[in-house]
């Protein structure tokens, strides 16, 4: 049996914005109580998986006594899901412990662009290696992924990412709007899917993530369970 457990949840800024002093963010400065740090998400079974690498990945590991991972999947190259990677590869750095990051193929140059110091001499490429998710000879914690490209609006595309295994068939969908192809996603047991707002009121060409209620709208399509 296999747990998921949410290490981070806010939008790509982090809750509070360290600038912002409106009513949501000073009560997350006072209180703590919707204080949040950005998505990371971990599974923990026969192995522990790593879903993204967010910038607080060091406070997350460090706060939920977690210490080691045996892989990471990466579901895209923007800052709020990637720019953990420098801390695990300085676990594996110091530990010697292997800890392969797995991506989508399409997504491989643009992180190896980001982390160019990954691929210099043969330390990096040996315990901290950038693998394409598509020729990925192994399951992750007992599942089969594959990875799905979405459209992330107006900034770009994402890939999400199916799981598939004696665990369950799920699905972790971090950053969509205007989903086309439904069939890889109706009828999963869990399917996790990223909102902003309640209701957002700007206009769409500007948004990059469904809000709330046009989530509830797409679950009450897929009918995940």
């Amino acid at each position: 049996m296999s747990r998921l457990r949410f290490l981070g949840s806010s939008d790509s800024q982090g809750v509070p914005r360290w600038w912002c002093h409106c009513v949501v963010c000073e009560e997350a400065r006072s209180t703590r109580l919707n204080a949040r740090t950005r998505p990371s998400a971990l599974i923990e079974g026969s192995e522990r998986v790593l879903i993204d690498a967010s910038p607080e990945l060091r406070l997350q590991m460090t706060r939920e006594g977690i210490d080691q991972v045996d892989a990471v999947l990466v579901t895209h190259a923007h800052n709020d899901h990637i720019l953990g990677l420098g801390d695990l590869v300085d676990r594996a750095r110091w530990t010697n412990l292997l800890c392969p990051v797995y991506l989508p193929e399409e997504v491989v140059p643009q992180a190896t662009e980001r982390f160019a110091y990954l691929e210099r001499g043969d330390f990096y490429p040996k315990y901290a290696p950038l693998k394409p998710l598509e020729s990925a000879l192994r399951t992750f914690a007992g599942y089969q992924v594959r990875p799905v490209k979405v459209p992330h609006g107006w900034n770009g595309w994402s890939y999400a990412l199916c799981f598939g295994g004696e665990g369950g068939s799920w699905g972790y969908m971090s950053d969509c709007i205007g989903l086309q192809d439904l069939e890889p996603w109706r009828g999963l047991d869990l399917l996790v899917l990223g909102t902003s707002f309640y209701h957002e009121a700007a206009p769409l060409e500007g948004r990059s993530v469904y809000d709330v209620l046009e989530g509830l709208e797409l679950i009450a399509e897929l009918k995940p369970q």
